[in-house]
């Protein structure tokens, strides 16, 4: 994987930082969102909720990547 005006190194290196700050801000929304849905009681737990979300964006990606992929066959009809 290359990025424009970054050296080998210098892609590996930007591109560990913004991976590293992806996964600490998605756990920590993921554990203040839990904690959040138990301190109000939501229906269910904070962690059934999250379980719930969690499948429910699962199914979402399935749904689109069935549909692009539907596509690619297709002639365009566009010369």
């Amino acid at each position: 994987m290359c990025i424009k005006g970054f050296t080998n190194e210098g892609t590996y290196n930007k591109i560990k930082g913004i991976i590293e700050t992806a996964a600490l801000l998605g756990g920590v929304f993921t554990g203040v969102l839990t904690i959040f849905a138990d301190f109000l009681g939501a229906i269910g737990s904070g962690t059934g909720i999250l379980l719930s979300v969690t499948i429910i964006y699962g199914l979402y990606e399935d749904i689109v990547k069935e549909k692009a992929s539907k596509g690619k066959g297709q002639p365009s009809g566009k010369r």
